[in-house]
């Protein structure tokens, strides 16, 4: 890759990481370009060039903030995620390690792309999008043994406002993944049903 390339992919990822920060801060709405620029260290002119609107800028947003989560999972994703778990109980607790520590990097972001997803289309597609792989992400995990409540239920657990309930609650963030895991597997091992 050229010096030009690289150097217009580190702006890029300057101004979507100041996007993601300042959307966290101030919620998406509320951030303008020239702040985006200012955070990015570029000028607001380079901010608009990389992103011209916020439909464009919104999915790297979306990428920054969930990493690998911010499109549908491939099957050879999801193998690989699974690679070496034989039991839905190992699959799950990977699945919750891996969403809390995607839920803990993109605190801001996500919390506000929430809130603000009924007003903003693009965030409304990000949403949905995040929506759908955890969906993918479960079912993989536990197979087709488990019934239609019981994956509401375990998408209910695993998705992002329950484990920022649990922090707003005051647990403590290291110790979430082990709570939400136990209540997952509660359900998974449930009898009946």
């Amino acid at each position: 890759m050229s010096e030009r390339a690289v150097q217009f992919h580190k702006t890029r990822d300057r101004i979507v990481h100041a996007a993601v920060r300042l959307h966290g801060e101030a919620g998406v709405r509320e951030t303008s370009w020239e702040a985006i620029g200012k955070r990015a260290g570029v000028s607001t002119a380079t901010v608009y060039r990389h992103f011209p609107t916020l439909e464009s800028l919104i999915p790297a947003c979306a990428e920054a903030a969930f990493a690998a989560g911010a499109q549908l999972p491939t099957s050879a994703q999801l193998a690989g995620m699974f690679k070496g778990l034989t039991t839905p109980s190992q699959r799950l607790e990977r699945v919750v390690a891996e969403s809390c520590r995607c839920y803990e990097r993109g605190e801001g972001w996500l919390d506000a792309s929430r809130k603000e997803a009924a007003g903003v289309p693009a965030l409304a597609d990000a949403v949905r999008t995040q929506d759908r792989a955890l969906d993918a992400i479960i079912a993989a995990a536990i197979g087709g043994q488990t019934a239609r409540a019981r994956k509401g239920t375990l998408k209910a657990l695993l998705d992002f406002p329950f484990w920022k309930s649990l922090i707003d609650a005051g647990v403590p963030r290291a110790k979430a993944p082990a709570v939400i895991a136990d209540l997952a597997l509660r359900v998974v091992e449930q009898p009946g049903r």
